[in-house]
């Protein structure tokens, strides 16, 4: 029997109007999630694991980042943890659609359960949700000014390259993502 572990929490601010609040447990990082800005600084790692976090989310939002390498461990079902481990291989400025992500796990009629396990994700930002997209190329289920269209938004503008789908063959269309 393994000792308890009480979680550990680090709120890091961010520019995309809400703070971003990790919390992890003895061997890896078990849930995050965008949180009202508070006031004052943001907190201070209290391990290695959340300062490497810490900067691992500066350098995504500096563009210095391509993907978070943290270990990350998921609670859900066996559908849930397949898709959100595909969604977390995923590369800055990547989109995909649902069906794509149904393919890529082998369950290419399951394009409505990835969209359910998508917003079921307990690890906002490290499993980019913001990266899977309508099969027409469109954010679904975001609201106008929603932190999801914020970061879609944040990724459009300092990609390097055009929209790239290497892992997954994708019908997204960049016009619909605001490519020019």
């Amino acid at each position: 029997m393994t000792g308890l572990f009480t979680p550990i929490e680090l709120r890091i601010s961010t520019p995309v109007g809400r703070d971003l609040m990790i919390v992890r447990n003895d061997r890896a990082i078990v849930g995050s999630s965008f949180v009202p800005r508070k006031k004052g600084r943001e907190g201070k790692p209290t391990d290695a694991l959340l300062a490497e976090a810490l900067a691992q989310v500066r350098a995504y939002f500096a563009g210095r980042l391509r993907r978070f390498d943290l270990p990350l461990s998921f609670c859900g079902s066996e559908f849930q943890v397949d898709v959100w481990t595909a969604v977390a291989s995923l590369s800055f400025g990547e989109f995909v659609s649902y069906a794509d992500v149904a393919r890529a796990i082998g369950r290419p009629l399951a394009h409505r359960g990835v969209a359910a396990a998508m917003a079921a994700t307990p690890i906002d930002l490290f499993v980019p949700a913001h990266r899977v997209i309508g099969a027409d190329g469109r954010v679904k289920g975001a609201a106008p000014r929603s932190v999801r269209l914020r970061l879609v938004e944040f990724e459009l503008a300092r990609r390097a390259r055009p929209v790239r789908m290497p892992r997954f063959r994708s019908s997204a269309r960049k016009s619909a993502l605001g490519a020019q």
